[in-house]
C-alpha cells in the first residue's frame, strides 16, 4: 500500500477483525495507514440486542428475508421497536471498539431485500434507509463525537432521499460502483450488455438512465455537488464474482481517474485481498504510476466484444492472448458462468488448492458451491450438519463469524469443501 501511494484501508469489522484486531492495529500503525472500521449495521447492532425477527424487512408475504441478523439484514423502517433496537446496538458498539480506531463506516448489505411491508412498500429503497443512518450518527455524536463518520451509497439507494441533510453530519461517503460494465469508463453509454442490471441498481420510477455506467455518472454529478469533497469511489476491481480473474481493463480504470478528477471527489478505494493479489498486482502499479499507459491487444479487443465479463464467451480463444496458468484461470472461471456443473467444480477447486499463496479456495469452493447449489445446477448428499450450514449461508463470512475464536475458521472451511467436493452431483 505504501508502495502504491495508498493511505487507508477499509477493516470488515464483521469479518476478521475479532481475530486479528492486534496484527491489523501493529502493521497499520507502523506502515502510517489509517484504519476505517467498517461495520454492517443491521448485523451487528441487533446482535448486540435482544433482537426479534419482526423487527427484520419482510417480503410481500409478511415473511422475514432473514430470520436473524446476518449481512443481508436489513431493517423495517416502520418497526418503532426496531429502531429503537438499532439506536441500542448502534451505541453498544461504538462504546466497544478501541480509541485508536478514528473513523468508522456504517453501511447495510446489498439492496434486494429491502423491507417491502405495506407501509415501506410506498416508499424508494434509499427513503426506507435513510432513519438508520440518522440513528447512527446521532449515536456517534452522542457517545464518540471524536470520530470520523461515514456511510455508502449502494444498490438500490444511490439517489439523494428527500431529507439528504444528515449526510452533512458524515465527513466521507462512499459511492460504490458494482454493478458498473468493466470493460468501458464510468459514463459510458457502450455498456449495453448491463443494461438489465437497471432493474437491481434504482428503485422502480427511479431509472433514469439506459445502463449502469451512465447511470453512476449521472448520480455521481449529483452527490458531488450537493456533497462537494465528501464522496470518494468504492471500485470492485477484485470483485468477488470474478473468482479471481483478471479483467484486463487498466486503461478504462486511467480514464476513470480523470472523470474523478473532474468531479473533485475526495478519493478511491480499490477493492483488493492477498489471495488472487498477482493476478491484479500490475493494475495496481500502472494506477498508482503517473506515466501514460499504453492498452495491449488484448484489452483493446475486449470492449468490441458483448462479454459482460472476461471471459464468458465459449468461443474466445484464451490461449492466444495468455499464459497457460492464466488461460487455465480463466477457462475454469469460464465453465462456471457458461456451463455449471459438479466436474466442473472439483476441478476449479483443485486448481486452487495447489497454492493458496496466490490462490484462494475459500472463494471458490464457496462461491462456486453456492452458485451451483442456489440455481439448481447440482445438488449434494448426505452433507455433514457443518457442510449444510455452510452451502445455507448466504455470505460466508456470515458462517465463519459462528466458528469459535479458539478454532481455525479457514482449516474448517477448506475441510467443509473438500467434502462439497465428494458429495456433489449433477441434476439430471
Amino acid at each position: 500500500m505504501k508502495e502504491f501511494g495508498m493511505n487507508s484501508i477499509i477493516i470488515h469489522y464483521d469479518y476478521g477483525w475479532k481475530r486479528y484486531q492486534k496484527i491489523i492495529e501493529e502493521e497499520c500503525a507502523a506502515a502510517n495507514i489509517e484504519i476505517t472500521l467498517m461495520v454492517f449495521g443491521p448485523r451487528t447492532f441487533f446482535s448486540l440486542t435482544d433482537w426479534k425477527k419482526e423487527y427484520f424487512a419482510k417480503n410481500t408475504d409478511g415473511e422475514v428475508f432473514t430470520p436473524e441478523p446476518e449481512c443481508e439484514t436489513h431493517p423495517c423502517r416502520f418497526s418503532p421497536e426496531g429502531i429503537e433496537a438499532f439506536r441500542d446496538g448502534a451505541e453498544k458498539w461504538l462504546l466497544s471498539i478501541p480509541f485508536s480506531i478514528k473513523r468508522v463506516h456504517m453501511r447495510a448489505g446489498d439492496g434486494y431485500s429491502f423491507c417491502r411491508c405495506p407501509k415501506c412498500r410506498q416508499l424508494p429503497e434509499h427513503e426506507r434507509w435513510q432513519p438508520f443512518i440518522e440513528e447512527f450518527v446521532k449515536a456517534a455524536k452522542k457517545l464518540r463525537p471524536e470520530l470520523k463518520l461515514e456511510t455508502d451509497l449502494y444498490i438500490r439507494r444511490y439517489h439523494i432521499p428527500e431529507s439528504p441533510e444528515i449526510f452533512n453530519e458524515l465527513d466521507r461517503i462512499m459511492f460504490d460502483t458494482f454493478f458498473r460494465h468493466v470493460f468501458y469508463p464510468i459514463g459510458s453509454k457502450n455498456d449495453v450488455a448491463n443494461k438489465f442490471c437497471m432493474q437491481y441498481i434504482a428503485p422502480d420510477g427511479y431509472a433514469d438512465c439506459d445502463t449502469p455506467n451512465e447511470y453512476y455518472l449521472k448520480r455521481l454529478e449529483e452527490w458531488s455537488k450537493a456533497f462537494p469533497g465528501k464522496i470518494y469511489i468504492h471500485e470492485n476491481v477484485m470483485c468477488q464474482g470474478f473468482l479471481g480473474t483478471f479483467q484486463h481493463n487498466t486503461g478504462v480504470y486511467k480514464q476513470d481517474l480523470n472523470t474523478f478528477e473532474k468531479l473533485e471527489l475526495g478519493g478511491i478505494c480499490y477493492e483488493a485481498y492477498e489471495p488472487f493479489f498477482n493476478n491484479f498486482a500490475s493494475l495496481f502499479e500502472t494506477l498508482a504510476n503517473k506515466k501514460e499507459y499504453h492498452p495491449d491487444i488484448l484489452e483493446k479487443i475486449l470492449p468490441q466484444t458483448s462479454m459482460r465479463v472476461f471471459c464468458d464467451d465459449a468461443a474466445f480463444p484464451l490461449g492466444k492472448y495468455l499464459d497457460s496458468k492464466a488461460a487455465q484461470h480463466a477457462e475454469f472461471f469460464r465453465r462456471h458462468l457458461m456451463s455449471p456443473d459438479a466436474a466442473n467444480y472439483r476441478n476449479f477447486v483443485n486448481f486452487v488448492m495447489q497454492d493458496e499463496t496466490l490462490t484462494d479456495p475459500l472463494l471458490v469452493g464457496y462461491g462456486c458451491a453456492r452458485h451451483l447449489y442456489c440455481n439448481h445446477k447440482a445438488k449434494f448428499k448426505k452433507l455433514s450438519d457443518e457442510a449444510e450450514s455452510f452451502i445455507n449461508s448466504r455470505k460466508l463470512w456470515d458462517f465463519m463469524e459462528k466458528i469459535p475464536l479458539t478454532e481455525d475458521p479457514r482449516q474448517i472451511c477448506k475441510n467443509i469443501i473438500y467434502e462439497l467436493t465428494e458429495k456433489i452431483y449433477d441434476i439430471q
